[in-house]
């Protein structure tokens, strides 16, 4: 069963690498196109170079160097609406008013909260 309806392009910045591989695969095998980050600001990087073309950004909070709210931010100064799911492991570092998934989290939590997103129902 395929969760995308369009193959919506989601932009998955993740620090460690055998959880970003197993989310990427995840994501593309549920048909979204993913461009993976190791860190926030590979992935403000890599936002810059096609902001239109990210339907949906999935990154860590903790991340070394630039972290995934602060990456966030300057996204959302190019893209205001840009839709934003943040994962963590530490519930303490989580900003208020967001969607957040808390690690360790099941592969269809994962999918349900994106589809959700992308769909504008939560």
């Amino acid at each position: 069963m395929s969760c995308s309806k369009t193959g919506e392009t989601i932009l998955l910045a993740e620090d460690e690498p055998q959880i970003r591989d197993l989310i990427r695969h995840l994501l593309v095998s549920n048909g979204y196109k993913v461009t993976t980050a190791a860190n926030g600001q590979e992935a403000l990087d890599k936002f810059k170079q096609n902001p239109e073309g990210v339907d949906l950004v999935v990154t860590d909070i903790v991340m070394p160097g630039m972290d995934g709210v602060s990456s966030v931010k300057e996204m959302k100064r190019i893209d205001p609406a840009l839709k934003v799911i943040y994962m963590s492991g530490f519930p303490d570092s989580l900003p208020p008013h967001v969607h957040i998934i808390l690690k360790p989290f099941a592969p269809p939590q994962l999918l349900e909260m994106i589809r959700k997103l992308l769909d504008n129902k939560i």
